[in-house]
């Protein structure tokens, strides 16, 4: 009986703790893709020629390399991750914007990214569920 309850209190505290791990990468890319925006300057992507498709899980997402200029004049090419809007945006021929950081362009997002809460939300659900079901 001992042993079960510390079994139980075992499973609270490490659903609690993986809960709080989803929850703070959550913030963190939250509070990535805001600094950007904020501190980012725009630039128009040349159209891709090529891209990679990974499927997992039920998601899907792409890769490609992707060639800007800075406003002060410097090529920019990168290898990046981007969401099916994107992919839509380029068969549509239509411009495509990234906001990169002036002191690193190779860090950038695409001006059409949104804040994502499901990490925040799957962390919440699994230390709520580990609270309440063990």
């Amino acid at each position: 009986m001992k042993y079960r309850h510390r079994g139980r209190v075992l499973f609270k505290i490490l659903g609690v703790l993986a809960g709080l791990v989803f929850v703070i990468f959550g913030f963190k890319e939250n509070s990535e893709l805001s600094r950007i925006q904020k501190l980012g300057k725009r630039a128009t992507v040349e159209p891709i020629g090529q891209y990679m498709q990974f499927k997992r899980s039920g998601s899907t997402t792409y890769m490609a390399e992707f060639h800007f200029t800075t406003e002060d004049g410097r090529p920019i090419v990168a290898k990046h991750r981007f969401p099916e809007e994107v992919l839509a945006d380029f068969k549509a021929s239509r411009p495509v914007q990234v906001i990169y950081l002036p002191s690193d362009p190779q860090t950038f997002v695409f001006a059409s990214e949104r804040r994502s809460w499901t990490l925040t939300i799957i962390g919440v659900i699994l230390a709520l569920a580990a609270l309440v079901l063990a």
